[in-house]
């Protein structure tokens, strides 16, 4: 896959290298373990981040079929308009009610996906928000912490 370069030209897909560093200490020392789990999290970053870049790609994939439907959906409109009284010798096209059947789906799941993560950020900044607001007052207590 290809991504956006500085200049919004595509930049060629890069492979993935494997550095594997001799710490000359043992698997229980901390820094072995914290540089560990540190290349732990970059890796599921970077998997994280090529998953986010596929799905963009997708989505603007589906932007332009959308778009094209669209078009397609305003021209047969217009078509069925200029029809005026002989409408009734056209015949229906009902081929376009499944599709829009699984649109309908797309569209409710996209909207759910972007809901839950809309839901999620509101809930972070409620919770600074009444941090901030309150001092002290959530100091002593443990749990996630929300960035």
């Amino acid at each position: 896959m290809e991504r956006p370069g500085p200049g919004g030209s595509p930049l060629a897909q890069v492979p993935y290298t494997v550095l594997l560093l001799p710490l000359g200490t043992s698997r229980r020392d901390p820094g072995a373990q914290s540089f560990f789990l540190w290349l732990q999290r970059m890796q599921a970053l970077e998997r994280e981040q090529d998953a986010l870049w596929q799905g963009l790609e997708l989505l603007e994939r589906g932007q332009a079929w959308f778009a094209d439907r669209l078009r397609e959906a305003q021209h047969r409109q217009l078509h069925l308009g200029a029809l005026g009284e002989d409408f009734l010798r056209d015949p229906p096209s009902e081929a376009g009610l499944p599709q829009l059947t699984q649109i309908q789906k797309v569209n409710a799941c996209l909207s759910r996906l972007i809901q839950k993560d809309l839901s999620k950020q509101q809930k972070g900044v409620t919770l600074s928000t009444r941090e901030l607001a309150q001092p002290g007052s959530l100091q002593g207590q443990k749990g996630p912490t929300l960035v």
